[in-house]
């Protein structure tokens, strides 16, 4: 008896954990949420740049879509993490609210460019946390998640020609956006890696300034390069902040020394409109654990990186 009881008492504690860990995250970035929540006044879009597998960038995304108003305003959310081809799944888990384990919610991310980074479970944990905000909603309430990864369906891959036409991944995250969102005229939230944010230099804010009016995206980093830097230059404390760039004197300030992936002579405003700051607090990454998935998926994982190399081969050589 005592064995059970023990059993029952140990998830019970963990669910206890992970609640207080997300009402400390809510009250820790309700301010920052509240300015991103400002955007959509006038974006149709909102980029949220993330650094790959940081707790800070999960957690105020989390936090993000719990926020009341957030479901009323947004619609949709274009996650990195997820190839469309699964969208089938996608919606099944987090419109229909089915009950999935994690290895029948894997297909999503592990079929997606990339997937020993999305292995981290903080990717699952947000699909799992815009679910629970969607069962309580009634259905037409709910917030969709769309893949905004490459649509390959690696079952259908079996030489490398085949992958040819679909190597262009910013043109496919690009008409995802067009396409899904703002040609719909839907409010949407997009996670990506910050670069794919860029307002310049191939992120998609840039690749489709000349078809929509600026206005209508909105792109937001993180400033993670150099803490002590980043609070000289913008005076921040301690706390979590979110500062607006567009329009402001912060636009002109130069970026290589706050972003990493910034050539010379670029100003932050060429690149974003707002930035988020996390607060005096260390770095903090989530690793994942790829055991799991090098036993059972090693080897497909192998052939498809094989078949990407042989693709860009063929993709370079044509006239």
């Amino acid at each position: 008896m005592k064995t059970n009881r023990y059993w029952v008492v140990a998830p019970t504690l963990g669910a206890l954990l992970i609640g207080a860990h997300t009402v400390r995250a809510q009250q820790r970035y309700a301010g920052v949420v509240e300015g991103i929540l400002a955007a959509w006044k006038t974006a149709d879009v909102v980029c949220l740049g993330e650094d790959h597998g940081r707790q800070y960038d999960s957690d105020l995304r989390i936090a993000l879509v719990r926020h009341p108003q957030f479901s009323r305003t947004v619609r949709v959310i274009v996650v990195e993490s997820a190839n469309p081809s699964h969208q089938d799944l996608l919606d099944r888990f987090i419109l229909d609210g089915a009950a999935l384990s994690r290895e029948e919610l894997s297909p999503i991310w592990r079929d997606a460019s990339g997937a020993e980074v999305w292995e981290s479970p903080i990717y699952e944990e947000f699909l799992r946390a815009v679910r629970e905000v969607n069962l309580g909603l009634s259905r037409e309430q709910r917030v969709r998640v769309l893949g905004g990864d490459s649509k390959i369906d690696w079952s259908q891959i079996q030489r490398a020609e085949d992958l040819v036409p679909l190597l262009n991944r910013g043109g496919n995250i690009r008409n995802i956006i067009a396409q899904q969102v703002l040609d719909v005229h839907l409010k949407g939230l997009a996670i990506y890696g910050a670069g794919h944010c860029s307002k310049i230099g191939g992120g998609f804010p840039g690749d489709l300034a000349g078809r929509y009016p600026a206005t209508r995206m909105w792109s937001i980093w993180t400033l993670s390069r150099g803490a002590r830097s980043v609070r000289s230059v913008f005076g921040f404390g301690s706390n979590p902040a979110y500062l607006i760039v567009n329009g402001t004197q912060w636009s002109s300030t130069p970026a290589r020394d706050l972003l990493e992936v910034v050539q010379p002579g670029v100003s932050l405003g060429d690149v974003l409109d707002a930035v988020v700051y996390h607060g005096e607090v260390p770095d903090s990454v989530v690793r994942a654990d790829l055991s799991e998935l090098k036993a059972r998926y090693g080897a497909e994982l192998a052939r498809r990186r094989n078949l990407m190399v042989e693709a860009f081969r063929l993709w370079q050589r044509r006239p």
